[in-house]
């Protein structure tokens, strides 16, 4: 280094500039009214978007019940990898199971299945309805071969003949955990099923077909068989309404919500995605602190050549970054290091950089390579989503302001006269204590933790659907001011003003006592 041009002029130090730092020029607009403002947008090279929100997958976050309201809402939830392989897969089971026109891969008991079993399967899968097969097996084992979400292998394999149904007001009448099925069921001679080819899917009826035929019969459930009496699937009312209630969700070809699953670089994470992939998970995300590594570089080139699906990598903070996750084989790149509300690897680590300056040096290089990109963390409100989406991001990934509702797997509790939700960093203390005991260690060493994030609790939000709502709009009107009706519109008109800190404070709420 030249010791007369000094270190600061030697390292040519940039200023970095988060969202507060800027505004976005409001444009001259033919735009009516905000709804004409479209939000599809991707995740991944493959999986696509209704609303540009993800959920983060963060075990205060997103399980189950998170993944399958966000793809019902037109998003997408990434199930935390902060669990058995068993669970994890099985938490993805339930979302690809939770909404279908047609079931592909019903839960099929035996009429030997007992009333113990029935709330096993009850439970594990969140299924009321039962599909009854004259093979006479433990019941365990034909749900295990049946448990691919997938169409394209089923009847070739098992050759179950429909026998009945038994339903959740059939169960509610069984007393005693040895009750048979085969005693309280639908027997198949009055069971209204509908006939189909499975070589010509083409010409099924469609949903409105159903719900006409289920009106006439005053049947809300009809199985799907061939000429051979083998059962294909199952149609419910309840999910046929859903497609009229729900038109904004994300479905894949077969109906089935979209979900995502995360896997770690160490370890378990072949193994895991193999689990996460025979389920139907749709998209992998490889979840590291630095996917700048020449380990998460490794793992998305393995997952790659192992399996058909769709990997998103990182999380990384520069183009560079970017590009070498690119071409290892990563089909969508999450960015964002340190700005999450709980995350202190800033502080810890003295690394990162500030997240707009950040998706103004990786965006270019994704869209070079028309790789979809996320932007994680730093997104406090709908307007600084926007202006993530305008900079080039492709959609966001939500923690903390998700985290507060009713979805969330995390903790209630009464605290300061509220309703409260516990909310934690995967790198922090608590994390790292439940990882080291889910790994076996009966009293980790707390002393070789080095937290990069925080606990604590936030307000109780209430239900997801109206949270996304309120976001959603904000996004479509930052839309509506630079007259763009889609992202991509949007990524093309938007002028960009860099502000102060009295411009940021004038842009806030001022000069008034709120309520």
């Amino acid at each position: 280094m030249d010791k007369n041009k000094g270190f600061l002029v030697e390292q040519n130090i940039q200023i970095g500039l988060t969202f507060n730092d800027v505004l976005m020029v409001p444009q001259f607009s033919d735009i009516k009214t905000r709804n004409e403002c479209v939000l599809k947008s991707r995740f991944s090279r493959n999986v696509p978007l209704n609303i540009p929100i993800v959920s983060s997958p963060m075990d205060t976050v997103t399980e189950f019940k998170m993944a399958k309201e966000m793809a019902r809402n037109g998003g997408l939830g990434i199930i935390h990898r902060f669990m058995s392989i068993e669970e994890q897969a099985q938490q993805v089971e339930k979302v690809k199971r939770a909404q279908a026109h047609i079931l592909f891969s019903p839960i099929i008991v035996s009429k030997e299945t007992n009333f113990k079993e029935l709330k096993i399967l009850q439970e594990q899968y969140s299924f009321m309805t039962f599909l009854v097969s004259d093979i006479d097996a433990d019941v365990f084992s034909i749900v295990d071969k049946m448990k691919s979400p997938s169409k394209k292998n089923k009847s070739q394999e098992i050759k179950n003949q429909l026998a009945g149904i038994i339903t959740k007001r059939d169960i509610r009448n069984m007393k005693s955990d040895t009750d048979k099925v085969k005693d309280y069921m639908t027997k198949r001679d009055k069971v209204i099923a509908v006939e189909m080819s499975q070589d010509d899917e083409m010409h099924w009826p469609n949903a409105n077909h159903f719900k006409q035929l289920m009106f006439s019969n005053r049947v809300e459930k009809i199985p799907i068989i061939n000429n051979k009496n083998e059962i294909l699937g199952l149609v419910t009312l309840k999910d046929i309404n859903r497609l009229d209630t729900s038109p904004v969700a994300n479905r894949d070809q077969e109906g089935k919500l979209y979900v995502g699953a995360a896997v770690g670089a160490k370890d378990d994470h072949m193994e895991r995605a193999k689990a996460l992939i025979d389920a139907g998970v749709d998209v992998l995300v490889v979840d590291v602190a630095n996917g700048h590594s020449q380990l998460c570089i490794d793992v998305v080139k393995q997952l790659k050549e192992a399996y058909n699906v769709d990997i998103v990598a990182g999380s990384i903070a520069t183009g560079e970054g970017a590009e070498h996750l690119i071409k290892a084989g990563a089909d969508g790149i999450r960015c964002g290091i340190g700005n999450g509300s709980i995350c202190i690897t800033r502080i810890v680590s003295g690394c990162g950089v500030p997240q707009f300056s950040a998706l103004c040096d990786v965006a270019p290089v994704c869209q070079k390579y028309d790789i979809p990109l996320i932007s994680d963390g730093g997104n406090k409100y709908a307007g600084n989503m926007c202006k993530a989406l305008a900079v080039g991001a492709d959609c966001v990934m939500l923690g903390r302001l998700v985290g507060g509702c009713e979805e969330s797997p995390s903790q209630m509790i009464y605290k300061e006269g509220k309703l409260q939700k516990v909310f934690r960093g995967m790198a922090g203390y608590g994390a790292n204590l439940a990882k080291a005991q889910r790994l076996g260690a009966q009293e980790p060493n707390s002393y070789k933790f080095n937290p990069e994030g925080v606990e604590g609790y936030i307000p109780f939000a209430g239900p997801l659907e109206g949270v996304l709502n309120q976001f959603t709009g904000g996004i479509r009107s930052g839309m509506s001011y630079n007259g763009a009706r889609s992202i991509k519109e949007l990524q093309q008109k938007v002028k960009f003003i860099r502000i102060t800190q009295s411009g940021f404070l004038e842009s806030g709420v001022h000069s008034i006592k709120e309520f």
